[in-house]
């Protein structure tokens, strides 16, 4: 894409952009610092409301331990509130799905800005080489698969062939094709540069997947379609999502991260750089390569979860048109679209007649009519007369001393031995394989019950059902179907 620098489209831009709004921001500091402390240092794709105030308030307190509490006199929570509510602001604050908790995370144009003023400080090593092997190695690559000519593509072919065995070769006659440690830091550097950039991408994937949901949502409340009109439009949302080139290559992406080939190269490949001297030396300062791996899946997983939202739209659509007060939804509607309408940018709202007036700043309500009628009161009658019961009363008691009492923290302890062995990341399904269930529902519900709570973090997937079995008695089998539960092991810690 071609960008534009022509006069009027830069004044617009200046007051537009946020990255732009930052950085002119008479907070800078303070905000770009914090900014990078709670999201972008342990790549944090998002933190809870209270937690992030709590954050600000210890990062205000070290700052004004060396420059005085004037320097920033408010209150945490009152900067975290600003820089919310500002328009166009510079954090998004929502609810996540089953919670009620309220999470923060960072705009993408304010992490850009972020990496813009990480890259104006310099960098140590500034390698060549390593980017321009793989840039001739991405045009090769779109030759070879541009073209149509079968003798070309088997040319090429043929000429890595010719290469790889000359390098075997070579190995077999006992000659090293080792990096020396100018390439192997010049690799190292690209492979932390790509990572960064690559996890950065998430959150403008993430946040026009939102603004294609958003959409959506304003053309069912402004259409005024009849029902099957509307799903068409969803639909035809969706396929707009799946088949742009933003998410064929998300997709491809997430099923390539998923596959266990992919995972066990990854962390095999990773393992093995942690022996070179200079490889160990770099890794162990760079806290994104050791957990490179859980942070590309926590970062697509919260993509996909995002991406899912525009069907859970369409199932509430659904849900309130089955629903008997249609004429109040039909007004609701009315009222949405107004309320499109009057934030349309140049759109005068007109007022032709006054829908109410108070003769003063607020009206004085007196409930009379809403009070209850006196009711008298019954008087009460009481039997005092004692009733034994039978001697001998036949009652088998012994059930409601079967109470089975399910450990919730051997459930966990159960869940990180698997992950240990699954390496970092197991299902439902293999956790119930490796430990039977010995309390039947319970048990199962439990292991449900901490993924969603997320005592162990967990990636819950409701498009992909998973069956699960046990034995609840001796020859009687159960199973039940629950969404796809992946537990994930924890890196924030």
């Amino acid at each position: 894409m071609k960008a534009d620098f022509s006069v009027e489209f830069l004044e617009q831009f200046k007051e537009q952009s946020v990255a732009l709004r930052l950085l002119r921001a008479q907070h800078f500091p303070l905000m770009t610092s914090f900014f990078h402390s709670a999201f972008i240092r342990h790549n944090r794709r998002a933190v809870p409301y209270q937690e992030l105030i709590a954050m600000l308030d210890y990062h205000l307190n070290d700052i004004a331990e060396v420059y005085g509490e004037q320097k920033y006199p408010k209150t945490a929570r009152a900067y975290i509130d600003d820089w919310i509510n500002q328009k166009p602001g510079y954090l998004r604050k929502y609810l996540p799905h089953n919670s009620d908790e309220p999470e923060c995370d960072l705009l993408p144009d304010v992490e850009k800005a972020l990496h813009w003023v990480e890259e104006l400080q310099g960098r140590q090593f500034v390698g060549t080489e390593s980017r321009l092997k793989l840039l001739i190695d991405l045009i090769g690559e779109l030759v070879q698969g541009t073209t149509d000519d079968k003798s070309l593509q088997l040319e090429a072919l043929q000429q890595k062939k010719a290469a790889i065995e000359q390098q075997i070769e070579a190995v077999k006659q006992g000659t090293s094709l080792g990096l020396d440690d100018t390439e192997v830091r010049e690799r190292l550097y690209l492979v932390s540069d790509i990572s960064r950039k690559l996890l950065g991408d998430f959150r403008q994937v993430e946040a026009n997947f939102r603004l294609l949901d958003k959409d959506t949502r304003k053309k069912i409340t402004l259409g005024g379609s009849h029902k099957g009109r509307v799903l068409d439009i969803v639909f035809a949302d969706q396929d707009v999502i799946n088949s742009s080139d933003e998410g064929k290559s998300f997709i491809a992406f997430f099923e390539l991260l998923m596959t266990q080939q992919m995972r066990d190269s990854l962390r095999q490949n990773l393992k093995q750089i942690m022996h070179h001297q200079l490889g160990h030396e770099f890794v162990s300062s760079d806290e994104l390569l050791q957990h490179l791996y859980s942070y590309l899946l926590e970062a697509g997983d919260k993509v996909n979860r995002t991406k899912q939202q525009i069907t859970e739209q369409l199932r509430r659509y659904i849900e309130e048109q089955s629903q008997d007060n249609r004429r109040i939804l039909e007004l609701i509607r009315d009222f949405e679209a107004a309320a499109h309408q009057a934030n349309t940018p140049g759109t005068s709202v007109s007022v032709q007649h006054q829908f109410a007036e108070i003769a003063g700043i607020q009206a004085a309500i007196y409930p009379h009519l809403s009070r209850s009628l006196f009711v008298p009161k019954v008087p009460e009658q009481l039997d005092s007369d004692l009733v034994e019961s039978a001697q001998d009363a036949d009652v088998d008691l012994s059930n409601l001393f079967e109470v089975s009492h399910i450990d919730e923290l051997q459930l966990q302890r159960q869940i990180f031995t698997s992950l240990d062995k699954y390496h970092g990341q197991v299902t439902l399904g293999s956790v119930l394989e490796d430990y039977p269930v010995q309390y039947g529902l319970d048990e199962v519900l439990s292991y449900i019950k901490l993924a969603c709570e997320e005592v162990v973090p967990a990636s819950i997937d409701t498009q992909q059902p998973q069956h699960v079995s046990w034995q609840s008695e001796p020859g009687v089998s159960r199973t039940l179907s629950v969404p796809t539960i992946t537990f994930i092991r924890d890196t924030s810690s």
